[in-house]
């Protein structure tokens, strides 16, 4: 039984470690909204949490409907499921959807061969479906927390699903990583003791310089830390129009 969550409602940090994270993804998820939004279509958010694109979508003409494995208060869910479990049937799910956004859920789910072909299953033929998911960040909603996937990895089981490959991005610097994980981190004894404690207290204004100076040079416009290290996976994946006929049918 997943534990009550108070899912946030708006895309705004709110600890130091989501400070470039969620800012990132908020941004890419906004603008893929607007590139690929239906008027008088249907989206669905799957994983909904708080709903903080559920304005954005109905402002854009869409009908919205809400999945998750539970209702936030205020927020009423269309449906009470998991992706990767057997999908209800009492939304309509039989003519699909023309756009759906599930935003830093994946990473929580178990079964991502179940996942991704209900996701391929829920979209309709030229529908969008708009994928983040976290690569580089602390492990949150335990014992619910069981991937980082690369983006090798969402193009691999968006493909496998059937889905083609639109746009597939790399949020977020070596430094932005390097200062969200310094900001997740504090020192602490390693053994009982004065010593240890002390060491401890020493340490901790210097982490916190720490993420001061890498802060500073993610956000520097002269200098740029680089590597093959990221914050967050964004994807833009479309189901085909005209899927290709298997070529043993009859």
């Amino acid at each position: 039984m997943r534990p009550a969550l108070d899912e946030r409602r708006t895309y705004a940090p709110r600890s130091r470690q989501e400070r470039f994270i969620v800012p990132l993804i908020a941004a890419a998820v906004v603008r893929a909204i607007g590139d690929h939004a239906v008027n008088g279509g249907r989206a669905l958010d799957v994983g909904c949490g708080g709903q903080p694109f559920r304005a954005l979508l109905e402002a854009s003409g869409m009908a919205y409907a809400a999945m998750d494995t539970q209702a936030q208060p205020g927020r009423p869910v269309d449906a009470l499921a998991a992706i990767d479990g057997r999908l209800p049937s009492d939304i309509g799910w039989e003519r699909a959807f023309d756009l759906i956004i599930c935003t830093e859920v994946l990473e929580h789910v178990a079964d991502w061969p179940a996942a991704w072909a209900n996701l391929a299953c829920l979209l309709r033929p030229g529908g969008r479906l708009i994928v983040t998911c976290p690569f580089v960040y602390p492990l949150h909603e335990q014992p619910f927390d069981f991937f980082r996937p690369t983006s090798h990895a969402l193009r691999a089981h968006a493909e496998r699903a059937g889905l083609e490959v639109l746009a597939l991005e790399r949020l977020g610097s070596a430094g932005e990583a390097i200062a969200t994980l310094l900001a997740a981190s504090s020192p602490v004894p390693r053994r009982p003791g004065p010593t240890a404690a002390l060491a401890a207290a020493a340490l901790r204004p210097l982490c916190k310089l720490a993420f001061r100076i890498a802060q500073r040079v993610a956000r520097s416009r002269l200098i740029e830390l680089r590597g093959e290290v990221y914050l967050a996976n964004f994807a833009v994946l479309g189901k085909p129009a005209n899927p290709p006929k298997d070529p043993l049918a009859p």
